[in-house]
């Protein structure tokens, strides 16, 4: 199964992209008589059931595992230039296996666990609740599904953006392994093995993976000699398959995660930035009196005195039962995860102790999922799906803080320490019907129902020298929230081969409390945000089954869009307040093409454009008490444009295949700091990859695979992340840049 994959544009370079895409269609019938190569079908399950992805109105693009294996992936910001109108930025830096994942310009970057996620990620069936372990290993996925736009009805809540709907493989009952051993710069070292296994033949099969991240981080700190962001992860997930009858089968996962890795460099870029009036750089007397002014440095090197770590662990269960019975198929989902995390962060970026923190949490999330998928035995000329879902976690984190620190790192010249506490509890009932009204048309109604509440405790400590703490705040509360989100849709098959779609749909990201402030009139809560969207597009495989296109436009209407603000603080140096503080309008087209040129040659492209703009935004961004009109601000991480082309060709050579693959990927300038400060603004991305491969198969079903591979070949580490602190202080994540390596994978 192909993937549609991307890559395009700056605005000069988007017409010649289009022109010669365009010279490419044209060319297409000409040589379609020795072309005998045609596309393949790709399943989804995009409304719960397997569906063909160009049967199914909803803008989604799908990548099999073969596919993710073939570009080198090694987490999800490798998608971003593949899929239209993403942007995924990793939050390793603060979050431990987390990620920033916005879709049409709708996501968060916050990483505290109080606040949602706006786009789902979805593992095997089971919605994970928090930012923390969302850079799930690919190299066992099934498939991918990237799912854009609002999917509350079938998704549930916190889906505004979109999903990242996962599925690992399932055990084959046949004794065999797969091996996946990458070698690159900086040390790098991956290891992955996965073992199938039967156990009661044609009833019960296992799976073992296997796998182990290890590098020695990509910039060099200046203060004590030493690489930072080394990788060391550890994972490992057992599955058992049980099929008793021909109707009834289970999938039972256990996986155990440990992440034993540095934390990645942070560069101080507090004096980058002049001229802003909401987010000014520090003084020259706050730059003489704290003595870390002068240090942005090179984005390869870092100059920081608190050594960053990680230990993160944790255990998840998921139990996925199928049984099918005339009238349809009864689906349970049962997720279980159990986490602990501990962070050590320099947020300074400079040789001097301004501002050191030290997080620990720990964490427990519970979710039940009940669906039945109807058959044509129970509805001719119509058929739904209809399911119940309940989640209930909690979570405690303890944040101790050290500004200007003198007496030596934290514990002992902490000056302030927060707890935060949370339970929540959130259920809701779904179906969504799809009604043949005519003949190749189709009527889609849907609707979602969900109840949520919040309990949060949030406790503000001064500690000791003798370990105890002094209390010196705390505030607590508790809210309840409930919501319905429809969705109405209708689609004209035109042909087998030509589908054309038009869509409302609406949905809705929890409101909450703020899980780093200890004060009443801090804390929250805050309201959801609400998301109308209207959607139309298509679909269509053209000249022979050799060409794809699919084409979409939207125009979204967001309302109460919580927004999250850093202010100054004296005590902490900083607080984050979040208010329901803007209406955002956003509007945009995506396309996607797939072409088999010839047996040997496939070209994919897509390109997303975002128009996104404030209707209204009111607030005290800068601290001092008055709120001002801030609408004609530019949105965080909603770059123009994005894109990307790429293409393969393989040919037989001698006993194996030879391939080459080669892509071009583009993210056009984007903010991530929400007062426009100029320190926020992040660089256009042109990001070029490539790999060359031979595989061949040494004995009847045994591989071998031996791919060099360049990731942004022609790029050197930049800053690619921005946290500003008006007046005081700035920081931001750095990317790893251009690296090399070779692959060797397998079977037997």
């Amino acid at each position: 199964m192909k993937a549609l994959q991307p890559v395009v544009t700056r605005r000069p370079r988007l017409f010649l992209i289009l022109t010669l895409a365009s010279i490419t269609v044209a060319a297409i019938p000409a040589v379609q008589a020795q072309n005998s190569a045609v596309l393949e079908e790709v399943i989804v399950t995009a409304r719960k059931v397997l569906e063909s992805m160009q049967d199914v109105p909803v803008s989604v693009t799908a990548f099999s595992g073969q596919t993710i294996d073939n570009l080198n992936i090694r987490d999800f910001q490798d998608f971003e230039g593949l899929t239209p109108n993403v942007v995924v930025d990793s939050l390793g830096g603060v979050v431990p296996g987390g990620g920033s994942f916005y879709i049409r310009g709708v996501g968060t970057q916050e990483v505290e666990k109080s606040f949602d996620p706006a786009v789902g990620v979805v593992l095997d069936g089971v919605p994970l609740s928090y930012i923390n372990g969302t850079f799930v290993n690919p190299y066992d996925f099934s498939s991918l599904e990237i799912l854009r736009g609002p999917q509350g009805t079938l998704f549930g809540r916190n889906t505004t953006g979109g999903v990242f709907n996962v599925t690992r493989s399932t055990p084959t009952g046949e004794l065999g392994m797969r091996y996946q051993v990458t070698f690159g710069e900086n040390d790098r070292l991956d290891a992955t093995a996965i073992i199938n296994f039967p156990i009661i033949e044609d009833k019960l099969a296992g799976k073992i993976t296997a796998t182990s991240l290890n590098d020695g981080g990509w910039t060099d700190n200046e203060f004590n000699g030493k690489t930072q962001g080394d990788a060391d992860v550890t994972d490992v997930t057992g599955t058992l398959f049980w099929t008793p009858t021909d109707t009834v089968q289970a999938l039972l996962i256990y996986e155990n995660y440990d992440d034993q890795s540095d934390q990645p460099g942070l560069q101080n870029i507090a004096e980058n930035g002049t001229g802003n009036e909401v987010n000014p750089p520090p003084g020259e007397l706050t730059c003489f009196l704290l003595g870390y002014c002068g240090y942005p440095g090179d984005p390869e090197d870092t100059n920081q005195d608190f050594p960053g770590k990680i230990d993160y662990t944790f255990d998840a269960w998921t139990l996925n039962v199928d049984w099918e019975i005339n009238l349809g198929t009864i689906t349970s989902i049962t997720g279980y995860r159990d986490g602990d995390d501990f962070t050590q962060l320099d947020f300074d970026g400079v040789p001097v102790g301004v501002l050191h923190v030290q997080r620990d949490q720990t964490s427990e999330t519970k979710s039940q999922e009940f669906r039945f998928a109807s058959s044509d035995e129970l509805s001719e000329g119509w058929d739904f799906v209809a399911g119940f879902y309940y989640m209930e976690d909690e979570y405690v984190l303890r944040q101790d803080t050290e500004v200007l620190g003198v007496f030596g790192p934290p514990p002992a010249s902490t000056l302030v320490a927060n707890i935060g506490e949370q339970e929540r509890d959130t259920w809701s009932v779904f179906g969504e019907a799809h009604i043949r009204f005519a003949e190749d048309w189709t009527l889609t109604l849907g609707g979602r129902y969900t109840q949520e509440s919040k309990d949060y405790t949030g406790t503000g400590l001064i500690p000791l020298p003798d370990g105890s703490d002094v209390q010196f705040s705390q505030a607590s509360g508790d809210e309840d929230w409930d919501e319905f989100t429809p969705k109405v849709g209708v689609d004209w098959s035109y042909s087998d081969d030509l589908l054309f779609y038009a869509s409302y749909s609406e949905g809705f990201r929890s409101g909450g409390f703020n899980g780093r402030n200890t004060s009443a009139a801090d804390i929250g809560p805050y309201d959801p945000e609400y998301v109308d969207q209207y959607e139309a597009g298509m679909k269509g495989d053209f000249v022979d089954n050799t060409l794809r296109f699919n084409v979409a436009v939207f125009y979204s209407d967001y309302q109460d869009k919580q927004e999250e603000v850093i202010l100054p603080d004296p005590i902490q140096g900083s607080i984050t307040i979040v208010r329901n503080a803007s209406d955002v309008e956003l509007a945009g087209v995506e396309s996607e093409v797939t072409w088999v040129a010839s047996e040997n040659i496939t070209f994919t492209a897509n390109v997303g454009y975002l128009d996104a703009s404030y209707d209204d935004y009111v607030a005290d961004l800068n601290g001092d008490g008055n709120e001002t009109d801030n609408s004609d601000l530019e949105l965080r991480r909603t770059p123009d444009w994005t894109g990307g082309v790429t293409g393969t060709y393989e040919r037989r050579m001698g006993p194996g295949i030879f391939s080459i693959y080669a892509a071009y990927r583009y993210t056009d300038e984007y903010w991530v700091e929400a007062a426009n400060d100029p320190r926020g603004l992040l660089d256009s991305q042109d990001i070029v990859d490539v790999s060359v491969s031979y595989d061949w198969e040494w004995t009847d079903d045994r591989t071998v695979r031996v791919s060099a591979f360049g990731r942004d070949i022609t790029n050197d580490p930049e800053v690619t992340s921005a946290v500003i602190i008006p007046g005081l202080l700035g920081f931001g994540g750095v990317s790893r840049g251009s690296n090399w390596g070779l692959r060797i994978s397998g079977n037997f």
